[in-house]
């Protein structure tokens, strides 16, 4: 799996997009990335006196879109992730699966804690 330092999210964290990838996939991450070169600002309004979000996450793209909304809200100081499913199996998947979600939330400067080990 690659992985990357900067904010060029795509498909599987940045590889490029398998020939067989579905249309859907395709024009999502076409659209995300064209929305990230243009400095997208998201347009969704939180409740009022809102400003920081805890997210609540069982996988990267799970929760990918709904959390790159929310760090494009200009009414958002704040989104923190908690990645959390204990119905994750075996092991190793559930590790797969925080690893990948670190690393995008690292992507997008969001806070992921690193010693939860449930």
């Amino acid at each position: 799996m690659s992985t990357t330092t900067n904010n060029s999210l795509s498909y599987s964290e940045g590889a490029k997009l398998p020939s067989n990838a579905p249309d859907w996939a395709v024009q999502a991450s076409e659209r995300l990335k064209k929305r990230r070169e243009d400095g997208y600002k998201s347009t969704c309004i939180p409740p009022p006196t809102v400003s920081k979000v805890l997210l609540h996450s069982c996988c990267a793209p799970c929760s990918g879109a709904m959390v790159e909304e929310m760090v494009s809200s200009p009414q958002l100081d704040e989104v923190v992730v908690f990645f959390y499913n204990p119905n994750i199996h075996p092991r190793k998947e559930y590790d797969i699966r925080k690893e990948v979600s670190a690393r995008y939330m690292m992507c997008l400067s969001i806070f992921h804690d690193k010693t939860s080990n449930i």
